[in-house]
């Protein structure tokens, strides 16, 4: 072992490790396996010195440096072969106070206990829909859930993070201390920095919820696409609905297509009926409803299909849904693949009036279109089909962007963004995802990692002197 490395073991009150030490497994393991890397070290901070430790080793010995928190990233951007910093270990816990309703989150909590420790007060905050997801990648990046519609993206309600810099620095960031840094990460991802806390502002919330799995025949896309939209005209902050075109799940125990909904209503059955009645009006096919949720459950619901392992591989736009060629790119790839017969699309319908009423430049983040967030994937085994799989993905966002652009040619619509956060991993995509925010985190880049030290997710170039 070197010096340097005896050195940050020594340091650290958390454990380091290396391809066949205890721990070093779990510490690559991902959610997507077709996303592990073999590091050549792991870091397990247990404060934020001991990630200032991991920072200053990793720099001396010129090795890449990624940060995992929950390990749900698809493209790989908690992976890597060179040091990785695994805050899910220790950094990993939530406490509400309820007097200034605010959350106090580990920077590798997932979101599960972010919500049990709200809801112990009658309070939550905006999360992930699915609850064993990291709070670091979804907030940095964005943050919808099915709470935006009422109080606005993830990255909307954080009030503060306590924020490991690239020369070790640890400081505190909110609207008043370190703004350009706060406004940078809010949007900007890790391009900045290793974030060891999160403080979020919290919100009154009913204990119980209604949630309703809905489905029709793929014979009746049309009309489902033309009630969703009308929908989602007059649909209040209190719902949300994500629909899809799925093979599996509810209404889809074979495995046959089928057009799903998951309606999501942050009130009492009755209302949530009425609030949706356009949508019963059209008479599903089936039901699977839960009149009283209990809300500290709800962003469970996913979890199992959503669970980790196996290899997948997703693609996001934004755009108003052209579903009918999306499903035929998918019903394509199935044929062509068998394996690759767990596909789907999902569009998230969500009310946007508090996303909205966010001016663009408030924050980093350049998604505030009227557009309708698609989420394109696979679910398979075999690793010799990644690159298969990767292709056929791209073509369903291309066969959704080709349709609509035409659509919209010479209108100046905002609704369809190919540059959706989740589309284009590429370093070129920097520029098209930041959008007008871009210029300014190039300043930001310049002034807290000028030597691109974090560089993982969406590189941002620094701005030249």
């Amino acid at each position: 072992m070197s010096s340097a490395f005896n050195q940050l073991k020594s340091t650290v009150s958390g454990e380091v490790v290396r391809p066949g030490d205890e721990g070093y497994e779990y510490g690559i393991a991902r959610w997507c396996d077709n996303c592990m890397q073999q590091a050549a070290y792991v870091v397990f901070p247990k404060n934020a010195e001991d990630v200032s430790a991991a920072i200053a080793f990793a720099k001396a010995e010129k090795v890449e440096i990624a940060v995992c928190g929950g390990g749900h990233s698809w493209s790989g951007s908690s992976s890597t072969t060179g040091l990785v910093i695994h805050l899910g270990k220790y950094l990993n816990t939530a406490r509400c106070d309820p007097d200034t309703k605010l959350v106090y989150v580990g920077g590798g909590a997932v979101w599960e206990p972010v919500d049990k420790a709200g809801a112990e007060h009658g309070l939550a905050t905006v999360a992930g829909t699915v609850n064993h997801t990291g709070v670091g990648g979804l907030v940095l990046g964005g943050g919808w859930g099915w709470l935006t519609s009422r109080h606005g993206l993830a990255l909307d309600n954080l009030a503060q993070i306590t924020i490991v810099l690239a020369s070790g620095e640890i400081v505190t960031a909110n609207e008043n201390d370190h703004l350009d840094l706060f406004w940078g990460c809010r949007g900007g991802g890790s391009n900045f920095g290793v974030i060891t806390e999160f403080v979020f502002k919290a919100h009154p919330q009913r204990s119980t919820v209604f949630f309703s799995f809905i489905w029709f025949p793929v014979d009746r896309l049309e009309e489902i696409v033309n009630t969703m939209e009308e929908w989602l005209e007059t649909a209040g902050p209190n719902e949300t609905c994500h629909w899809g075109y799925f093979r599996g799940g509810p209404g889809s125990e074979n495995g046959e297509p089928v057009i799903r909904l998951m309606y999501f209503y942050n009130g009492p059955a009755d209302e949530a009926r009425n609030a949706a009645k356009k949508i019963y009006d059209l008479g599903p096919a089936g039901e699977l409803a839960f009149d009283e949720m209990p809300y500290v459950q709800l962003n469970s619901i996913q979890n199992l299909a959503m669970g980790h392992g196996g290899r997948k591989y997703c693609k996001g736009i934004t755009v108003k849904p052209k579903l009918k060629a999306l499903i035929t790119a998918i019903d394509e790839s199935v044929k062509d693949e068998p394996e690759f017969a767990a596909s789907g699309a999902l569009f998230e319908f969500t009310p946007k009036q508090a996303v909205l009423s966010v001016p663009l430049d408030a924050t980093a983040y350049a998604g505030r279109g009227t557009g309708r967030e698609c989420l394109t994937f696979i679910f398979y085994k075999t690793q010799s089909l990644d690159s298969k799989a990767r292709a056929a993905v791209r073509g369903y966002c291309q066969a959704v962007a080709q349709t609509a652009v035409a659509d919209h040619a010479g209108k100046g619509d905002d609704a369809i963004s190919i540059a959706y956060a989740n589309y284009d991993p590429e370093p070129k995509g920097a520029a098209l995802v930041f959008g007008s925010n871009y210029a300014r985190l190039r300043e930001v880049k310049r002034k807290y990692d000028p030597d691109g030290v974090f560089n993982k997710w969406y590189p941002i170039e620094p701005a030249t002197p």
